[in-house]
């Protein structure tokens, strides 16, 4: 009988690391994945975004090979286009990825200037600001590097009565000018519907707040009453706990759920 209770305990702490351990793995990979995803936002051309695939570990039984030959990679990408049925009409023209980056972009020069009377040269002047796509759609291109340049000089060219002087010189024009984008989060940290959950910068999606320590196999995490904090919580009533599922604090279950223990 002991022999048994000791071998169903023991299952039971293996079942829990095995679950902790795919959990954990889930995480990573989600997270290698969300890392490539950011760094292909970067890539202009096709030969770019191979060679960030082949430093990323996306996909690690590749890796190497790539590393050591992307041209047969390309080769291999020509060969399957040539299987495709593509109409002759069709123009292939080769593409630049339209990724987060600085762009050349038009802004407008002192337009309350111009209202109010005159004409103002120049009328827009050309900076840089983040724009492009991301690989997803919650992510949002972004600035992390801003300079500010003022153009100068600027004129306002009158036209009337003559009463006033012809040309007048106006202070210079200061504005942004972005050096260097990346692909953000879009969500705010209050985006979470469930105040048990937190919001993942790297994944930009919300999940489940972790309990420490760790949940063991017969409870679950959850935030209890006015919690900042979830904490484990058994799936059934513990024992001399007057029919409750949780202890107080400072405290925590054992892996059976049969008892409260302080935290180690």
């Amino acid at each position: 009988m002991a022999y048994n209770l000791i071998l169903r305990i023991f299952i039971l702490i293996i079942l829990n690391i095995f679950c902790s351990y795919g959990a954990i793995g889930a995480t990573r990979d989600q997270i290698i994945v969300a890392n490539f995803k950011a760094q292909l936002s970067k890539a202009r051309t096709l030969k770019q975004a191979l060679a960030i695939y082949a430093d990323s570990s996306v996909n690690n039984k590749h890796q190497v090979a790539m590393q050591t030959d992307l041209r047969k990679i390309e080769k291999d990408i020509n060969s399957q286009l040539t299987d495709l049925d593509i109409s002759k009409d069709d123009k292939l023209v080769p593409y630049v990825n339209g990724g987060c980056l600085p762009r050349v972009t038009c802004v407008p020069v002192y337009v309350q200037q111009a209202t109010a009377g005159g004409i103002v040269f120049p009328n827009c002047v050309e900076v840089h600001r983040c724009s492009g796509c991301c690989q997803e759609t919650q992510f949002s291109c972004e600035p992390t590097k801003i300079d500010y340049v003022s153009f100068s000089p600027i004129v306002k060219f009158e036209h009337g009565d003559g009463s006033a002087s012809p040309i007048s010189t106006l202070k210079p024009f200061k504005t942004e000018n972005h050096t260097e984008c990346t692909c953000k989060c879009k969500l705010k940290d209050d985006a979470c519907p469930s105040s048990a959950q937190i919001l993942d910068h790297e994944l930009c999606r919300c999940r489940e707040q972790a309990c420490f320590p760790q949940c063991q196999a017969m409870q679950r995490c959850q935030l209890l009453g006015t919690q900042d904090k979830p904490s484990c919580v058994c799936k059934r009533p513990i024992p001399g706990q007057n029919g409750a599922y949780s202890c107080q604090t400072g405290y925590q279950p054992d892996a059976r759920c049969k008892k409260c223990t302080k935290y180690p």
